[in-house]
C-alpha cells in the first residue's frame, strides 16, 4: 500500500508516519510539508493509494490541493487531519474518505485502514503504479495476465491483449504485486496472475492469453497454489 501524508508541521507528520507503519505492514510511507510538492509527486507517476492532507497548510491549504488533485484525475481517497470539524461542506465537494482529528488515535488510524482494506476487496480496484516515458497510469491486478522481465525491461501483459514496458526494477515490483493472492512467482523471470491460467501441463504454465510460461523447479510450491486458486471459487481475493 502507498500512503502519501501531507502536514506543514514536520513532527505531526512523523508521528502519524509511526502510527501507519505499526497499524499496517508492507506499506511505503511519503512524507510532504507542502501542496505543490504533492502535484508534482503525483505527476509524476507515484500515484497513492490513501492521501493523508492536513487542512490548515500555508500556501496551498489541504481543501484547495485536493481540488487541484481531482482536477488532475486523482480519484483515490483522501482522509483529512484537522483539529476541528468545521470543513465538512467544503470536503464534501472533494469527496473526502473520511476525517482524522489531530493529534491522530492509534484506534482511529487502524480503523481507516482497515475499512480502505475493505473498499479495495469489495471493489476489486487495487492496482499498481506504472510510469512510462508516454503514460502514467494505474495498473488494476485483475487486469495483469502476468509480468515478465526482459534484459532491463519489465513487461506488464494484460488481459486484454496490451503490452506496457517500463524500465524498472523486477525485484521491487515483485513483492507489490505478491500481496494480491491472485499473483504468484513460477520462474525468476515471471510472475502470473492465476485466474489468468487455463491450465498447468508438466512444468509448463498455459495462460488464457496464449502464452505458454515455464515453471520452474525453484518455485516448487507454484503448482500447488495454482491447483488450489483454479479448484477453489474465483473471488476478488486482494490484500493490500
Amino acid at each position: 500500500m502507498n500512503i502519501l501524508i501531507c502536514d506543514d508541521v514536520h513532527d505531526a507528520a512523523l508521528m502519524l508516519k509511526k502510527i501507519i507503519a505499526f497499524s499496517v505492514c508492507d506499506v511505503n510511507i511519503q512524507v510532504f510539508n507542502g501542496g505543490e510538492k504533492v502535484l508534482a509527486s503525483i505527476r509524476s507517476g507515484n500515484i497513492p493509494d490513501l492521501c493523508f492532507l492536513d487542512i490548515l497548510m500555508p500556501g496551498i491549504d489541504g481543501i484547495s490541493l485536493a481540488a487541484r488533485m481531482r482536477e488532475e484525475g486523482y480519484g483515490g481517497p483522501i482522509v483529512f487531519l484537522t483539529a476541528s470539524n468545521d470543513y465538512a461542506a467544503q470536503s464534501y465537494k472533494v469527496e473526502a474518505f473520511s476525517y482524522l482529528l489531530k493529534p491522530p488515535d492509534e484506534k482511529e488510524v487502524a480503523a481507516i485502514l482497515h475499512k480502505l482494506k475493505n473498499m479495495l476487496e469489495a471493489a476489486d480496484i487495487a492496482g499498481i503504479p506504472v510510469k512510462t516515458k508516454q503514460i502514467s497510469k494505474h495498473i488494476l491486478f485483475r487486469d495483469i495476465s502476468h509480468i515478465e522481465v526482459i534484459r532491463h525491461n519489465v513487461h506488464f501483459r494484460l488481459t486484454d491483449g496490451n503490452e506496457i514496458h517500463i524500465a524498472g526494477v523486477f525485484s521491487e515490483i515483485i513483492p507489490r504485486l505478491l500481496t494480491d493472492k491472485r499473483f504468484a512467482q513460477c520462474h525468476r523471470s515471471f510472475v502470473v496472475n492465476m485466474d489468468a491460467i487455463s491450465g498447468i501441463q508438466s512444468n509448463t504454465a498455459i495462460m488464457k492469453c496464449g502464452k505458454n510460461i515455464p515453471i520452474s523447479r525453484g518455485y516448487s510450491q507454484f503448482k500447488k497454489l495454482c491447483q488450489d486458486r483454479l479448484s477453489g471459487p474465483q473471488t476478488q481475493d486482494n490484500e493490500q
